[in-house]
């Protein structure tokens, strides 16, 4: 009998998820810009969000904002009062889109060391968007940090680290929204190619 009420319960649930769909955008941005040694490099911003429909109604989420620089390993990931384990360098009241800061791996603007997660940057749009989920169109990066290390040794292979310059005003970027979960078919790659991170190599 126990066999049978577990099975109709389960069937019960995966008939019930069954029902829900998931609608994924993709929200990216391109610019220009120096990184923190002064190399003039692309730049790209980008994150998710889903629009999940059941039963229960509408719920919506958003993956962290990430920024990659042009020729770098690194990727600076931002997150909102939602992701609070991830986001630890602002208390729980405490809203907005930020950037914490790691002592090991960044400095502040003159290279000097930083206490470990200390909002290193932020992110929002011309109406202020707090969350992930509000931002819309433009938006607006600020970054006071740079990197320790704007590169280190793997092996015989020299590994770039560097991200975008800190600038006491923000850089605007415009941004598009494409529906869909392929987001790698959806968001050009930078050109990492040797010819513009290693000439010296050619």
């Amino acid at each position: 009998m126990r066999q049978v009420v577990r099975l109709v319960i389960a069937v019960g649930v995966l008939a019930l998820s069954g029902c829900a769909t998931s609608k994924y955008t993709t929200h990216y941005g391109f610019f220009d810009a120096e990184n923190s040694t002064g190399e003039l490099r692309q730049f790209r911003v980008f994150w998710e969000t889903v629009e999940v429909e059941s039963w229960q109604g509408k719920r919506f989420y958003a993956q962290p904002l990430r920024l990659e620089a042009q020729c770098s390993a690194r990727v600076l990931r931002f997150y909102d009062e939602t992701a609070r384990s991830q986001r630890t360098c602002l208390a729980e009241q405490q809203g907005g889109i930020v950037y914490c800061g790691d002592r090991r791996k960044d400095s502040d603007s003159r290279g000097l060391p930083i206490q470990d997660n200390i909002v290193c940057g932020t992110v929002t749009d011309d109406k202020g968007a707090q969350t992930i989920l509000g931002l819309k169109g433009q938006i607006k990066i600020n970054l006071s940090c740079e990197p320790t290390n704007a590169s280190r040794r793997d092996g015989r292979k020299k590994v770039n680290q560097d991200y975008l310059k800190p600038s006491a005003q923000p850089y605007i970027v415009t941004t598009k929204a494409v529906a869909g979960q392929e987001r790698d078919g959806h968001v050009p790659r930078l050109w990492n190619h040797s010819s513009v991170c290693d000439p010296d190599a050619r």
